[in-house]
């Protein structure tokens, strides 16, 4: 039990609730307390389970007010579906077994990590997880989008022949936009666990080598293919990361042996925070 106390009054305590032991005083609160199904915050009474802390699993960055409503939990088949399809991607990428052109992964991109993702995402918005719905939902816009550029849907690729590079330049910037949105997405994991915050910061640094390697495809072609690589490199190592996350989302000690422990980052929150 934790207890802040204040000496701004003397008048004797009043027992709010003789089973949850929360105190207060005529004038205002003099002590907060916590017990292991309640916490007080001011003159209101929560239960503890009302919180949940940051965990991958649902790709939750911090403490937040556990959802309302009691349904599965849709994280996974969206990390699932992201992991796959990158996973596949970033072999094209680094060009293995010298398959380079992406195009026959289509169907991952618009059917796996755009379509079910996109019902992931939709489906966090209904858990009130804000975050995770954020990002489930627009990154399947982004597997949506670059599957369409892979197959020319919409005449994307044929419309860029005005000249040398500007595809290049189109996509470039295109990748350039995924990645500044994903690094502020970044941001606010650095208070939530170890897997959560290393799994963004690489879809950062993937995107941010891919749109490196078109800006440079024409001026430094070698460099070009060196950086796309390493963008299929950082793919990979975020993709298996991936694939833990949709792990903790998905085991619990009844069907798993090993439940690996939640890794939180220095600062992470896992309590409510007591005025002094």
């Amino acid at each position: 039990m934790s207890n802040i106390d204040s000496d701004q009054s003397n008048e004797s305590p009043i027992l709010l609730n003789p089973h949850h032991d929360y105190k207060i005083h005529h004038n205002g609160i003099t002590r907060i307390n916590t017990t292991n199904s309640h916490v007080m915050i001011g003159d209101i009474s929560f239960e503890r389970g009302e919180f949940v802390r940051a965990f991958e699993g649902y790709l939750n960055p911090g403490l937040a007010r556990a959802p309302s409503r009691k349904f599965a939990n849709p994280v996974p088949i969206g990390v699932a579906s992201f992991a796959m399809t990158l996973f596949c991607v970033s072999l094209t990428n680094i060009g293995a077994r010298g398959v380079s052109n992406p195009a026959g992964f289509a169907g991952l991109m618009l059917f796996y990590a755009g379509a079910i993702e996109l019902l992931s995402g939709m489906w966090c918005f209904v858990m009130e997880a804000t975050w995770a719905a954020t990002l489930l939902s627009s990154f399947a816009a982004f597997w949506l989008g670059y599957g369409c550029i892979s197959l020319d849907v919409f005449q994307v690729v044929s419309n860029y022949t005005e000249g040398q590079g500007t595809y290049n330049n189109f996509l470039g910037f295109w990748i350039l936009a995924w990645a500044i949105f994903t690094s502020m997405m970044w941001i606010t994991t650095l208070r939530s666990t170890w897997p959560m915050c290393v799994m963004v910061l690489l879809v950062v640094l993937t995107l941010i080598m891919l749109c490196a390697s078109e800006f440079t495809a024409v001026a430094a072609p070698v460099a070009s293919v060196h950086l796309k690589q390493a963008g299929g490199y950082f793919g990979l190592i975020t993709s298996v990361i991936a694939w833990f996350v949709l792990y903790e989302g998905l085991c619990t000690p009844e069907n798993s042996y090993w439940v690996p422990p939640v890794l939180l980052l220095p600062g992470a929150v896992t309590a409510v925070k007591k005025d002094d």
